[in-house]
């Protein structure tokens, strides 16, 4: 009869995320690893199978305990413009400003678009950042506009996420986010203002 899990999950999952997020997939050991979870290797093997296996199930984790909590109250069904701003601006506050980006951003970084361990928890990011950003804008600007502004919107997001990692200055980004919605805002005013008749 196999022995029960003893551990918190969601602790050694957190504490193995932020670990890969600071220093990679490849850079982490099985040694590194029991450090920061508490857990002995047997323990990491019976449980999730190998370093591959705690990485999956770390990545899917984070995906819905961080990525899916913080699209759904920065830009949930009810979320405008200035509510996507702030999710914007919040990638340059903590927990994301201390230098090591994000977990599924850095991942993108390492293992680029091959079949593989982090596939699927970009796949999934990378759809809800698309749907959530899509949803706000389409409720603001109208289905016409959003579609070139999503996109650009998409690629800003995970710039400011890997140049988070670089020293690249946080107020200039920050200023950069506040220029594009006040740019937003104003086809947002122009979209939702009575078009004037021609005399």
């Amino acid at each position: 009869m196999g022995r029960t899990r003893t551990f918190n999950s969601d602790a050694v999952l957190g504490a193995a995320g932020n670990l890969f997020r600071q220093r990679g997939y490849r850079d982490v050991s099985i040694a590194d690893l029991e450090k920061a979870t508490g857990l002995v290797s047997g323990s990491i093997y019976n449980a999730f199978g190998d370093k591959a296996g705690l990485f999956k199930a770390a990545l899917q984790h984070y995906v819905h305990w961080f990525v899916r909590q913080r699209l759904t109250a920065f830009a949930g069904p009810d979320a405008t413009l200035d509510d996507l701003e702030k999710l914007f601006l919040s990638v340059l506050e903590e927990p994301l400003s201390d230098g090591y980006g994000c977990l599924v951003t850095n991942s993108i970084v390492e293992f680029g678009n091959a079949e593989g361990i982090a596939s699927e928890g970009i796949a999934q990011t990378l759809g809800m950042v698309r749907d959530a950003i899509d949803g706000v804008l389409r409720r603001e600007l109208g289905p016409k506009a959003s579609d070139a502004a999503t996109m650009h919107l998409i690629v800003l997001y995970h710039g400011i996420l890997t140049l988070s990692r670089s020293r690249t200055s946080f107020d200039a980004m920050a200023q950069m986010v506040r220029t594009e919605f006040d740019r937003l805002k104003n086809l947002r005013i122009r979209a939702t203002s009575p078009r004037i008749k021609p005399l």
